[in-house]
């Protein structure tokens, strides 16, 4: 693994949740000074296909990225825009069953308030 490769996936190992490509580079950059945002790219596609991270993309365009590669759900909070992780179980058969169709993989956001947004609009 190349140096710069190394300094992506630490990113994410330490990161407390899921990052958009600027905010890898912004802390990547911290780590390996010559850092340029095209390198992240092409990193993030090569951990992603070695199975290392996970890409998540959204509706909006935005793509995260997550460290933990096992599939899983995510919410999106609508207020803050921080995503979460979900453990909702393998829903693919309860998908099968109401579509009569063989389901290969699925990727499901939920869109909420996290906590933080929750208690905001409880204090208003």
């Amino acid at each position: 693994m190349t140096v710069k490769r190394a300094a992506v996936w630490q990113v994410l190992r330490e990161s407390e949740g899921h990052l958009q490509p600027d905010e890898i580079f912004r802390r990547a950059k911290l780590l390996y000074p010559g850092m340029v945002l095209a390198t992240v790219y092409n990193n993030l596609h090569a951990l992603c296909e070695a199975g290392l991270i996970r890409r998540i993309r959204t509706a909006d365009g935005a793509d995260y990225y997550d460290k933990t590669p096992t599939p899983h759900e995510h919410a999106i909070c609508t207020d803050c825009g921080k995503m979460l992780d979900l453990e909702l179980g393998d829903l693919s058969a309860a998908f099968a069953a109401k579509t009569d169709m063989p389901i290969l993989s699925y990727d499901l956001i939920v869109h909420t308030l996290c906590p933080v947004c929750r208690a905001k609009e409880k204090e208003a």
